[in-house]
């Protein structure tokens, strides 16, 4: 079964920090929906949706 994080990237792509591992996807996603403000004050510019090592998407946290 695969863990899923979410991996916060600042303006320059480089990597703050990884989130807890979440049970699916949806879970993931759920939470990104509830937090990606607080990530945003937090210096993230873009997040990657990641399945164990392996990346699903990768989105911004601003408006475009």
């Amino acid at each position: 079964m695969s863990a899923f994080h979410w991996v916060l990237n600042n303006a320059d792509g480089a990597a703050l920090r990884s989130t807890d591992p979440f049970e699916s996807k949806e879970d993931a996603e759920a939470w990104m929906g509830e937090h990606w403000a607080e990530l945003l004050d937090e210096g993230a510019e873009t997040v990657s949706l990641m399945s164990d090592e392996h990346a699903l998407y990768e989105m911004g946290l601003r408006e475009s």
